[in-house]
Formats: structure tokens, C-alpha cells, sequence
């Protein structure tokens, strides 16, 4: 049994207090409860903490008067680190400039956000929006410190740490006939125009899905918005192939879209952090890659949004 601050907590009160009765009526908890956490513990140790007089008396042996004294110092520790940690959240205060690509800044910035606003209110966040060839001059020229990106297209001078993979998936009007199969092939998707994003980097990796397949898809529409590239396969003008999955299946105007699993063996991508070479990140910024490396590791809505 791991103890836990709580339960220490009892065994000091008891001895403080000379009784169950008392440290029950102290801590505002039931004797039973008290009882409880006793005997558990002489059970895991093996030890008699206590010697039991009557009728409610209760004093501590040799080995009971150490347990308490350690006890106190750890109880004592744990209050500092919380008042220090406490202390940390609160002093911690000015802006980070933070890159995202854009397509999925909706999706990923109010989470951090909101993370943020919990544990580190003072910590104020500059957004800029750009796709992943503009993101690394950000970085490597020094205009934000921190970018939220994927590794398509890896340089020298930036660094890049894996948050999540995301595997591509195909995107369908929901009255398209391949949305009625739990799966789709490249070669199906081919029969159909194409909706593509015009954005170098990230068109060329979903061009290569094809490409080294020797397929070549027909483009219809290049569009740079994340919901106007929806509306238009919604309208069935062409499928899509995308990488993060929003909560619902609409478009703008209300019309569905299905999201459909690709057979075929295709690449996964990383998404993550990614910092100008050598870089040394003030306390702010090691704050802020904490928070993102939590809320991708613990946040249900990121798992979500990654089409597995």
C-alpha cells in the first residue's frame, strides 16, 4: 500500500490529539474512518504504531513516535512544494510568440489555451497563423520562439518534438456512394475531382500518396481555408484528403460529410513542437511546452480530433 498524504495526515492527528475520538472530531471525519487508515497501516509495515488504552486512550510506541516524526516532515514538504508551486503559477508572467499551422490552430490553440488560463493565467500567448514553410522562417529568423506544427518538410535550423502521429484520411460528401463503404482505395477515390489545399508543403505530401502509386489525381478546386475546403466537398465537388477531424460532420451550410478510413498502406505524419536550432527557451516558454506536452498526452477532444 502507497500512503497517501490524506492518511498520514490521520496518523499524526491521532497523536496530537491522544485518540481517535478527538482526531475524528478535529479533522471533521468519522472514527471508523480513522480506525481504518490504523490498521492498515500497522498491517503494510508490520509494526505496532500504537498501544491501545482504555477506554479511548491511545499512545504511541518507539517506533509509532518515529513513524509520526517522519510523517510530519513529509506532510511539512508536501505543504511547501504546494505553496511554492502556487507561487510558480502566479509569478510567472509575460508573452510568448507562438507559431500554428493554420489549418489546425482551431483545433489545437483554444485547447492550450484554456489549459493555460487554469494553471498559468499571467502567461499571454501571441498567436501567428502561417503554413509550415512560412512557420520555419518564423523560426529560424527569430520572429516566434515556438511553433505548433507537422515534419513535412524538416530543415537544419529548426528542431521538431513529436506530440502525436495523425494518419490521412479520406474526406466525403456524405451523399458520395463511397461514404457507404467503412473503407476506400486510392484508385476509388480517382474517379472523382479533387479538392486540394493550396499549400505547397502540405499539398505536396498528400499529392505523394498518389505520386508514388503512379496515380495523378484531378484537381477541381485549391483552396487555403480548412472550412472552405469542407463546404466544397460537402457541395460534391470533389473528395479530400485531410489530416486532423473535427467534432462534427457539417459544413457551413449544413450539408454532411463522412470521414472514411484509406485502405491502403499510406505514410503517417508528425505533429508537434518545433524551436529554432540551439535554442535555449526562457521559464516562459519551457512553461508553455509543458502545458502542450500534457494537454496532447491527457486531453480526450486532441485524441479525437487524430483520425486513427
Amino acid at each position: 500500500m502507497k500512503l497517501t498524504l490524506r492518511q498520514l495526515s490521520y496518523v499524526v492527528a491521532v497523536v496530537e490529539h491522544g485518540s481517535v475520538t478527538a482526531a475524528a472530531e478535529h479533522l471533521r471525519i468519522s472514527q471508523p474512518a480513522i480506525s481504518s487508515v490504523l490498521s492498515e497501516v500497522e498491517q503494510e509495515y508490520k509494526v505496532s504504531l500504537f498501544v491501545r488504552e482504555r477506554p479511548h486512550k491511545i499512545t504511541p510506541t518507539p517506533v509509532g513516535r518515529q513513524f509520526v516524526v517522519n510523517a510530519k516532515k513529509l506532510l511539512e514538504q508536501a505543504e511547501d512544494f504546494d505553496s511554492q508551486a502556487q507561487s510558480l503559477s502566479t509569478s510567472l508572467k509575460g508573452s510568448v510568440d507562438l507559431g500554428c499551422f493554420t489549418p489546425t490552430a482551431p483545433f489545437i490553440i483554444p485547447v492550450i489555451l484554456e489549459r493555460l488560463k487554469m494553471y498559468f493565467p499571467n502567461i499571454n500567448i501571441k498567436i501567428h497563423e502561417a503554413d509550415i514553410d512560412e512557420l520555419n522562417k518564423l523560426l529560424s529568423n527569430g520572429h516566434i520562439e515556438m511553433a505548433l506544427t507537422y515534419d513535412m518538410q524538416p530543415i537544419f535550423a529548426v528542431e521538431f518534438e513529436s506530440l502525436t502521429e495523425m494518419r490521412p484520411y479520406a474526406l466525403l460528401s456524405a451523399n458520395d456512394p463511397l461514404s457507404k463503404q467503412e473503407t476506400v482505395t486510392l484508385e476509388e477515390l480517382l474517379k472523382r475531382d479533387m479538392v486540394g489545399f493550396d499549400l505547397p508543403v502540405t499539398n505536396q505530401f498528400f499529392m505523394s500518396l498518389f505520386t508514388q502509386r503512379g496515380l495523378r489525381p484531378r484537381i477541381r478546386h485549391t483552396v487555403k481555408g480548412y472550412e472552405m475546403l469542407r463546404s466544397l466537398v460537402a457541395l460534391e465537388e470533389g473528395f479530400s484528403i485531410m489530416l486532423m477531424r473535427p467534432s462534427h460532420d457539417q459544413s457551413y451550410t449544413g450539408d454532411q460529410l463522412t470521414y472514411r478510413r484509406i485502405s491502403d498502406v499510406v505514410p503517417v505524419t508528425r505533429f508537434g513542437m518545433a524551436f529554432r536550432s540551439h535554442y535555449q527557451p526562457t521559464n516562459l516558454v519551457h512553461t508553455l511546452a509543458n502545458v502542450c506536452r500534457d494537454v496532447f498526452a491527457t486531453d480526450e477532444r486532441i485524441k479525437n480530433f487524430t483520425f486513427q
